[in-house]
């Protein structure tokens, strides 16, 4: 099995926040995840501009690069017509 690691995890993340800005281009749209290294976990949180909203996910390396991935796949999906 493939090493999950920080690097890889951020750049999920980026690509969640870009496909989240195409999906929603011409609009108002300021929210976006963040990935935090915290208490020997890995955290996913919401934020509008600066202001954390909420915590979506707590766990692995593994689990939040899933996490991401099924996001970016929701997010494709939810686009074809």
């Amino acid at each position: 099995m493939e090493r999950i690691t920080k690097e890889q995890i951020n750049e999920r993340a980026h690509n969640v926040n870009q496909r989240l800005n195409r999906r929603l281009a011409g609009m108002s749209y300021d929210r976006h995840v963040q990935v935090e290294f915290r208490n020997g976990a890995v955290a996913l949180d919401e934020y509008r501009g600066t202001s954390c909203l909420r915590t979506l996910t707590v766990g692995t390396k593994r689990e939040i690069a899933d996490f991401l991935h099924a996001m970016m796949v929701g997010i494709d999906l939810s686009r074809e017509q």
